[in-house]
């Protein structure tokens, strides 16, 4: 998923293989450890880990080349286009502030912080939502067959940002890490993490077997330019 700043988008290629796949790929992707980072595999699709808004399991999105993407931040009023306009699925990117310790045990999806490090040092390896301050960030989706009131599965996603808090960073809440939509609502109703935000992203990508995501080529990113 490049949704702030590139793109590397794909899903035709895929949308054969997840119909075909999708009983087996939560089972596949639970049994692995957590994983953190873009991959890279075939004629350079990209997959990266998610997780399960409905009960906190891993999965994992594969963000084929040359599909549509739509990022209306600039005009957004302006209508959504198509396919977009007839039907999407919110992706929830939940984003954790520099220093916090939510991911002591399990990584998270992503870690955006070393796009501001000119040493280089910091982990960076997921080229999209790199926001100063922030350490990284899930991407809380559902899953094939899943289906809430504002949480379900399509391959066409609209993303939602949500950052914690003063509040939730004085007192230690963006130390444990949000894993599904119920603890995310919940952490907004008690006032440690914002609303929703819309990000006008819209993009296309569909979910794979962690096994699939294993045999992918680890991507790192350099630091953005200081000068």
């Amino acid at each position: 998923m490049k949704p702030f700043r590139h793109v590397r988008l794909l899903v035709l290629l895929t949308a054969g293989l997840v119909i075909f796949a999708a009983p087996s790929i939560g089972g596949a992707s639970v049994n692995l450890p957590w994983q953190t980072g873009i991959r890279a595999v075939g004629n350079g699709a990209t997959i990266e880990p998610a997780v399960d808004l409905t009960d906190g399991t891993q999965t994992f999105l594969i963000t084929p080349n040359h599909s549509p993407f739509y990022n209306g931040g600039a005009t957004p009023n302006a209508p959504i286009p198509p396919p977009f306009n007839r039907v999407n699925a919110p992706l929830y990117l939940v984003t954790y502030p520099i220093g916090s310790t939510a991911d002591a045990t399990n990584k998270f999806n992503c870690y955006t912080e070393g796009a501001f490090d000119p040493t280089g040092t910091l982990p960076y390896n997921c080229d999209h939502a790199q926001i100063p301050g922030v350490k990284g960030h899930d991407h809380l989706v559902g899953d094939p067959g899943s289906k809430t009131p504002d949480g379900d599965y399509n391959v066409q996603w609209h993303v939602w940002i949500t950052l914690f808090t003063p509040q939730g960073i004085a007192d230690g809440a963006s130390n444990t890490r949000i894993l599904t939509l119920h603890d995310l609502k919940a952490a907004q109703a008690a006032g440690d993490v914002t609303g929703f935000i819309d990000s006008h992203i819209y993009f296309m990508c569909a979910a794979v077997s962690g096994a699939v995501y294993r045999n992918g080529t680890p991507l790192s990113f350099p630091p953005f330019p200081t000068g």
